[in-house]
């Protein structure tokens, strides 16, 4: 991939506000609940997945359409302060981010209310084709409709790769899958896609295309991997953390895909690479952060290599780190 590109990722998708609700225990229904805490984050699928690329130091740039409101404001903010470039976001006087409530417990589980009515996707016209030859990777989100389908069909003329986060289920979102080179999906969508319960199967399923990568994430069962040209499915084990928030730990996991893949590491390292960071953004530094404070640095990625070598990947991985680490951003390795 061209090194002279001015961005290693490009994201665009729906970003959120994320308020989050803390307590003890998941409540039963119809009863009243003390909160243990409350904070607000940024979040959103490809939102997220490009604060995790800027926080390794990665150099990238987030799309979507706001407008003057305080959500827009505070995603702007908190963007900017892990080093993503948002020059590119499209002034839209009717937009804003998704306004999420996500209710979690001391387990790391939640749930997540949403109010996407100020929602508005972003067009092809809105992606100029500047922007696009300037990332060796763009990644493209799908929670609901409309797909960004004509946005993905004119990056794909000008070739330049594109990883897909798909988890809306939908004729569209197959759709959108089809023109991913890299397609990087949670095991519930790929089950759906392939009518199986079987998250291997569903791999398998979804491989059946041209596309160079497919790849199911199965939270602590780690994922699996079908290359193209190969009916292998091969399973990579998770890390192993105490999980206390799950909240955007998939998304994590494409970032760092993303930043990896730019960087020009081999499918399996980038693999590793990315599931380290997502349990890393689970452990949430030992439950003591929440959020994008929890997304990982680099430095936390190798401590967690060197102290699990076991898993698949992990020495290899350590001899291809350097690559990684080039800063393309100014954020504090000490977040």
């Amino acid at each position: 991939m061209c090194a002279q590109k001015a961005y290693d990722v490009v994201g665009i998708g729906v970003a959120a506000v994320d308020d989050m609700l803390y307590v003890e225990d998941y409540p039963r229904r119809n009863v009243k609940t003390p909160l243990a805490g409350t904070e607000r984050h940024g979040g959103g699928p490809a939102c997220t997945a490009t604060a995790a690329v800027g926080t390794l130091y990665g150099r990238c740039a987030y799309v979507a359409r706001f407008g003057d409101n305080s959500l827009a404001a505070y995603i702007e903010s908190v963007l900017k302060s892990r080093g993503v470039d948002t020059a590119h976001i499209v002034y839209d006087s009717q937009a804003a981010p998704y306004h999420s409530y996500i209710v979690a417990d001391r387990s790391g589980n939640r749930n997540v209310f949403f109010d996407a009515s100020g929602f508005r996707p972003v067009t092809a016209e809105d992606v100029p084709e500047s922007l696009i030859l300037s990332a060796k990777i763009i990644l493209l989100d799908h929670v609901a409709e409309p797909a960004l389908i004509a946005v993905a069909e004119k990056i794909r003329k000008l070739r330049v790769p594109i990883l897909g986060d798909i988890e809306g289920c939908s004729e569209s979102a197959l759709r959108l899958a089809e023109l991913t080179d890299y397609l990087v999906v949670p095991e519930e969508f790929a089950c759906w896609a392939a009518n199986s319960s079987d998250p291997e199967e569903a791999c398998a399923h979804l491989a059946r295309t041209k596309r160079l990568a497919t790849v199911v994430t199965s939270g602590a069962e780690g994922c699996y991997l079908c290359e193209a040209g190969s009916t292998h499915i091969e399973h990579f084990p998770a890390f192993e953390v105490e999980a206390f928030d799950t909240n955007g730990c998939g998304d994590t996991f494409h970032g760092a895909f993303a930043l990896a893949l730019a960087r020009g590491l081999e499918l399996r390292e980038i693999i590793t690479f990315a599931s380290a960071a997502a349990a890393l953004k689970a452990n949430a530094r030992d439950g003591k952060q929440r959020g994008w404070d929890a997304l990982p640095v680099m430095d936390e990625i190798i401590a967690l290599l060197k102290d699990q070598p076991h898993v698949t990947g992990a020495r290899q991985l350590l001899k291809s780190v350097g690559r990684l680490q080039a800063s393309g951003s100014q954020i504090s390795q000490s977040l």
